[in-house]
């Protein structure tokens, strides 16, 4: 099995999880995206309101902010992989 169909393999777990009042509280759980391979990882610490309402990790603020960090050293968010350490958007969690 690659990377990539592990990856795949846990994320279709996540989404069906239910473990955890976080899960309750979020619209979608943000699985980590990018290229499985790459040598480089960013962990951030879980998702604000719009990576919650997309599902995708680094979509808001934030996110704006590191592509544009990728970009001043010739990367692109498919060169990289982005995660959170929590998956679920805390409640109040800052946007």
């Amino acid at each position: 099995m690659t990377k990539k169909e592990k990856l795949d393999q846990l994320n279709a777990l996540m989404s069906c999880c239910s473990n955890c009042a976080l899960r309750k509280g979020c619209n979608k759980v943000v699985p980590g995206a990018g290229n499985p391979e790459a040598e480089i990882m960013f962990i951030g610490e879980a998702p604000g309101k719009k990576e919650d309402e997309m599902g995708l990790p680094f979509v808001g603020a934030a996110g704006k902010f590191l592509d544009e960090m990728l970009a001043s050293i010739n990367l692109k968010r498919e060169d990289v992989y982005i995660a959170n350490v929590i998956k679920c958007r805390p409640p109040g969690n800052r946007d």
